[in-house]
C-alpha cells in the first residue's frame, strides 16, 4: 500500500508542477527514477512490484533523510 501511495503522490506532484519541500522532493525523485510518469493507461502491476521493492530497500527514506536529517530514532 505505501508503494502505490507514493506512486500516486509523486504522479500528483507532478501534474501540479509546483515545487515541494525538499523532503518531498527527495522522495519523488527517488520514485521517479523507478516508476515513470503515468501519461496514459498502461498495467500498473509492474509499476506496484517495482514499488513493493523500493520500499522495503528503504532508498527513498535514505534520500529524504540526507536532505532532512533523521528522521526516527533507533
Amino acid at each position: 500500500m505505501l508503494g502505490i501511495e507514493f506512486m500516486a503522490a509523486a504522479q500528483a506532484l507532478d501534474l501540479r508542477g509546483f515545487g515541494p519541500g525538499r523532503g518531498v522532493e527527495a522522495a519523488r525523485r527517488v520514485v521517479r527514477q523507478h516508476v515513470a510518469f503515468l501519461d496514459e493507461d498502461r498495467p500498473l502491476y509492474p509499476d506496484h512490484t517495482v514499488m513493493k521493492e523500493l520500499v522495503r530497500s528503504c532508498k527513498i527514506l535514505e534520500a529524504v533523510e540526507t536532505v532532512v536529517g533523521p528522521l526516527a530514532q533507533a
